[in-house]
Order: structure tokens, then sequence, then C-alpha cells
């Protein structure tokens, strides 16, 4: 059982890595809104 949890484990980072080599993004979308948010609130946390 060990040794499946260390190949699933092994596998699934292969995945990823192969993902992420062909420029493939599972939070592409996330990673837009998100910089969007902190571009729009940057004037309003400014404090003097």
């Amino acid at each position: 059982m060990i040794k499946f949890n260390w190949l699933a484990g092994v596998l699934a980072l292969l995945l990823f890595v192969n993902a992420q080599y062909q420029g493939w993004s599972l939070f592409a979308s996330a990673a837009g809104t998100q910089a969007a948010r902190v571009a729009g609130s940057s004037g309003r946390s400014f404090h003097k």
C-alpha cells in the first residue's frame, strides 16, 4: 500500500510538471482576477 501511494504521488507530480512545462495552468483565471483585484484596491489602501 505504501508503494502504491508513493507511485501515485510521483505520477501526480510528473503530470503537474508536464502541464507546467507545456504552459497549462489550472489557476490562470484565479491569478488574473487576483492581479486585477490587487491593482484596483491599491488606491484605497494608501494611508499617510
